[in-house]
């Protein structure tokens, strides 16, 4: 398991938001490649996702509502402290379930 950090308190989601957030394999990626990388422009986010900027922006703002990331510098987006995994770890707890996702080739 991942550890936390025990001054950011315990991530709020419902079980319903965990699903919903996912449930769609961009949301996968984009969360893998967060872990990766402290902060991704919205495009790139596209990019790796395989998808355009209008949809990654789609898919991040169902992510930034629950919270799971946060804008910064406008388009660009970071995992939210609560939720970034441990250094050289690809793991997210979100309370029902503990999301293990594959490491990046590069």
């Amino acid at each position: 398991m991942s550890e936390t950090n025990p001054t950011i308190p315990a991530p709020a989601l419902n079980l319903k938001q965990v699903t919903s957030l996912l449930g769609r394999t961009e949301r996968w990626i984009a969360l893998r490649e967060l872990c990766k990388e402290p902060v991704l422009p919205v495009n790139e986010l596209g990019r790796r996702m395989g998808r355009s900027r209008g949809m990654a922006s789609h898919h991040m703002a169902l992510m930034l509502k629950l919270g799971v990331v946060k804008s910064v510098y406008g388009r660009m987006y970071s995992l939210t402290p609560a939720f970034r995994p441990a250094p050289g770890t690809f793991e997210i707890d979100f309370g029902h379930c503990l999301v293990r996702l594959d490491r990046p080739s590069s």
